[in-house]
């Protein structure tokens, strides 16, 4: 015969009997005949012939007699049906698409490689002096190992004491004061110069880059903040007189 074991409900009390294939085929869950509640039968199993065991024991003794009775048997005449709850299956894992993943992250990388060759490396000059592409160059230079070229700001240059000085065979020698106003070191400028004169004809000179205008000292040199540099350079021209002249800075 099987073994018979007492449980209570933990919300409402009640006390049930069990026998333990009930308690396998649901895995101790049950349902409260009283109060509907679902509950684990096994937190609580109390086994009938252990305590009928401990009542014969204690026979003689009357106090522990009635408790025996109280606690067990008389609550079992009037004990509410007791609901098997069977066991919910326990969901399957599902894999993780490694290949799926392994694919994804390899076009993504071969896609950002692809757009650096193609388009920012062979722009960095460009791109550098963006401020909205600059920062993505600079991120990419901390991948690939690459230098970002310095920024440069023309329009923070203020040039004063020109001077257009006409010298033998039409050769003219230009010199001029260069100051850095911007609050971060950048490269020297390319110059070039425009000469008019009183009949409204101008003659513009070529660019001279800061290899011409700076032979003596490294023209990759950077100024610095609030730095002033004097510079010249000279240039061959018609033989007209010119009364008047402008500085131009390139990038």
């Amino acid at each position: 015969m099987s073994e018979t074991f007492l449980t209570h409900c933990p919300h409402c009390k009640s006390v049930f009997k069990l026998r333990k294939e009930h308690l396998e085929m649901a895995e101790g869950h049950v349902r409260c005949g009283s109060c509907h509640s679902l509950f684990l039968a096994t937190d609580s199993l109390v086994s009938m012939e252990q305590e009928s065991q401990k009542t014969a024991m204690a026979e003689d003794v009357e106090q522990a007699s009635e408790k025996l009775v109280e606690k067990a048997f008389d609550d079992l005449v009037d004990a509410p049906e007791l609901t098997i709850e069977p066991a919910k299956p326990k969901p399957e894992a599902r894999p993780i698409p490694w290949k799926g993943l392994f694919y994804g992250l390899s076009s993504v990388i071969l896609l950002s490689c692809a757009f650096w060759y193609l388009y920012l490396w062979p722009n960095r000059m460009a791109l550098s002096q963006d401020k909205a592409w600059r920062p993505l160059l600079q991120a990419s230079c901390s991948i690939f190992g690459c230098q970002v070229p310095s920024l440069q700001r023309i329009e923070l240059f203020v040039v004063s004491a020109i001077e257009v000085s006409p010298k033998v065979k039409g050769q003219q020698e230009v010199s001029m004061l260069l100051k850095n106003t911007a609050d971060f070191a950048q490269p020297f400028p390319k110059v070039k110069v425009v000469l008019s004169d009183i009949k409204g004809g101008q003659f513009t000179t070529p660019v001279f880059t800061p290899a011409q205008y700076l032979p003596e000292v490294n023209h990759n040199t950077l100024i610095e903040p609030n730095q002033t540099v004097q510079i010249g350079f000279s240039f061959l021209s018609d033989n007209k007189s010119y009364s008047g002249y402008q500085v131009q800075l390139v990038n």
